[in-house]
């Protein structure tokens, strides 16, 4: 058979195998992964009370591996498809779906690996374990050291999983295998850039190009390293912080002081928080307190689950809270509250219209 006709075969396979197994799987596990998307799931790993939620979670992108560039590995990698163009090649390439899962910080990197190794949702594949570009030393300081470590040469940083769902709308011999690459923000950064300069040791072999992307791959680490120490240093101050009702409120002592209220706020709402209470005047922890009775608070939440159905967010709440400064009698509390709700309301109707 020519190749021309074996490749037009092969990329009419590709694209029934893209319709009836490839997108049902990218679907499914988008599905799955919206929850690790919100910060409640991570309360399970806060330090302590009063400590803010790791909210680990910069984002998660999904693709489907183009044609084309499953044609171009199947014969860049003979030996590992010797069936060249054939359903047997595309069922044993394990990246034709790929999930890339982005953390803020490198110590959250062990938070995932966690939730991938004791996931109900993910079998990672014990024929192909996984793998981290990483410096073993930095491997061994975050936990992660029974990951097999390797290096590339441009100093690509990630940590490699290849997995399969444990449940599905496919059969289970037809499930395909996917790849889940973790990374921190930093080292997405430095892989988009790598991709962008299309860098690869073997086809720009020059000593400069090299020594710089070595260098640059250094500092990166090193950045990633100190934004790392920042976070720990807050998580710790927020463990051990006291407050007095006439301190301004901080990032180190805003969980604290919300935790008392009842409130359990993750790290990515903090900034947030601060403004919203910062622009309605209320800077130190006596006004949050004042403004946030626990009466309140029950009105507050009882109110969005009588005209939305459901509690508020945190965000919500602080939103709520923060235009209650000043209200001095119920009939005006209660109005402003609905009339907050209503407003949030109007913000999802539009957001719909935009989707």
């Amino acid at each position: 058979m020519q190749y021309t006709e074996r490749l037009r075969n092969f990329l009419q396979e590709y694209e029934s195998y893209e319709t009836k197994l490839l997108r049902p799987t990218r679907d499914e596990v988008k599905e799955y992964l919206k929850e690790w998307e919100k910060p409640d799931y991570w309360n399970k790993y806060k330090m302590g009370e009063g400590v803010a939620t790791p909210s680990p979670i910069r984002m998660i992108m999904t693709r489907i591996k183009h044609p084309e560039k499953v044609v171009d590995k199947i014969f860049r990698s003979p030996d590992i498809f010797p069936q060249e163009l054939s359903m047997e090649s595309l069922r044993s390439m394990r990246d034709t779906i790929g999930i890339r899962i982005v953390v803020y910080f490198s110590s959250q990197l062990s938070l995932v690996d966690r939730e991938l190794r004791n996931s109900k949702i993910f079998e990672l594949s014990e024929e192909h374990p996984p793998k981290a570009y990483f410096d073993p030393e930095s491997l061994q300081k975050l936990g992660l050291s029974h990951i097999k470590c390797k290096r590339k040469e441009s100093g690509y940083s990630s940590i490699h999983y290849a997995a399969k769902l444990k449940e599905s709308s496919i059969e289970a011999g037809e499930r395909p295998v996917f790849e889940i690459q973790v990374r921190t923000l930093a080292q997405e950064v430095w892989g988009e850039l790598e991709h962008t300069l299309s860098y690869k040791p073997e086809t720009r072999p020059h000593f400069s190009a090299k020594r710089r992307f070595q260098i640059l791959s250094k500092e990166i680490e090193v950045i990633d390293e100190h934004f790392n120490l920042l976070y720990e240093e807050l998580i710790h101050s927020q463990e051990v912080s006291h407050y007095q009702e006439t301190d301004t409120l901080t990032f180190e002592n805003a969980p604290k002081v919300l935790s008392k209220m009842g409130i359990q706020c993750a790290l990515t709402e903090l900034n947030p928080i601060l403004k919203i209470l910062n622009s309605h005047g209320i800077d130190v922890v006596k006004d949050l307190l004042e403004v946030g009775t626990p009466i309140r608070l029950v009105t507050i939440r009882n109110t969005f689950i009588a005209m939305m159905g459901h509690a508020p967010s945190n965000h919500e709440i602080i939103g709520v809270l923060a235009a209650l400064k000043g209200v001095d009698s119920k009939e005006a509390e209660i109005e402003r509250i609905k009339s907050q709700i209503e407003i949030i309301k109007q913000k999802f109707t539009l957001k719909l219209d935009e989707d």
